[in-house]
């Protein structure tokens, strides 16, 4: 059964679905939002609402419906019709527009399929998009790989914390030597830029509190070590309480202003370039 594929004329990275599906003998049948197919894309928008993407901007075109299966974006339509499921986790909604493309998450997938996520990135870009990928320590053979092949064009890194603190951070540990070698491979991409989030945590007493000003200095530490330099973009960002993920830290108060310029001081000591994100 062929996929149905919604477009809108003139749509650069519609096209580039399209070539994907014809150069590799994949049926489909188009419905363009801009002339005949706009109707048959309402109708198929209001029954599948809750799994299209709608931004500041719109709805992200292209949509491609294979079976029951729904996937929006250029990079997450090739990464379907490349691996099926394969790539949930490295490939995820993309914000950015233009030239560039994001939405792929080294740290995020399965390290068996990188060799499916390599042939993502090398097709989208033979067509002049500039790629931007992120991480946060892991799979860092994954990025070597990136790297190595000229897939991305730019990395944002997660610096989480001090690595004896990714544990309660995220959920797991993280092994040292591949967080120390994740930051070192960053700085070597065309672009790059490391960040952390002045997250709560849960402390071994129970209790729920922010990073210190301390372990933010401790986590510019770690760039300064792995890199053998202070001057990297670094930045820190504000967590939102009404967006966490975690109930318990809904409830916790914001940093107030006047505590940031002791994290950034704290991180200027190792990372001088260091700001605040605002």
């Amino acid at each position: 059964m062929a996929c149905q594929i919604y477009t809108s004329t003139g749509c650069a990275r519609c096209k580039i679905a399209k070539r994907f599906m014809q150069e590799n003998g994949i049926g489909y049948e188009e419905f363009d939002i801009k002339a005949d197919g706009r109707e048959v894309f309402a109708e198929f928008y209001r029954a599948n609402r809750g799994s299209i993407y709608r931004g500041p901007d719109g709805v992200e075109f292209p949509v491609v419906a294979d079976s029951d299966v729904i996937r929006q974006g250029v990079g997450a339509v090739i990464a379907h019709l490349i691996a099926g499921d394969n790539l949930t986790g490295f490939v995820e909604q993309s914000s950015l527009h233009g030239e560039w493309i994001d939405g792929f998450n080294i740290a995020g997938g399965d390290p068996q399929y990188s060799d499916a996520l390599l042939e993502v990135l090398g097709y989208l870009k033979q067509f002049n998009l500039r790629i931007q990928v992120s991480t946060d320590g892991r799979n860092v053979a994954v990025l070597k790989s990136v790297l190595d092949q000229n897939l991305a064009d730019r990395v944002v890194a997660a610096v989480k914390g001090p690595a004896n603190l990714y544990a309660p951070l995220t959920g797991s540990a993280i092994d040292v030597r591949e967080l120390t070698d994740t930051i070192a491979l960053a700085s070597r991409f065309p672009e790059y830029r490391f960040y952390t989030t002045i997250a709560p945590l849960e402390r071994e007493n129970g209790g729920i509190e922010y990073l210190s000003p301390q372990e933010i200095g401790e986590t510019a530490r770690q760039i300064e070590a792995a890199t053998g330099s202070k001057k990297h973009p670094y930045t820190l960002r504000i967590f939102d309480p009404q967006h966490a993920e975690n109930d318990r830290f809904k409830s916790i108060a914001p940093l107030p202003d006047s505590a940031l310029f002791k994290y950034r001081t704290a991180a200027r000591r190792y990372m001088v370039m260091t700001e605040i994100e605002k």
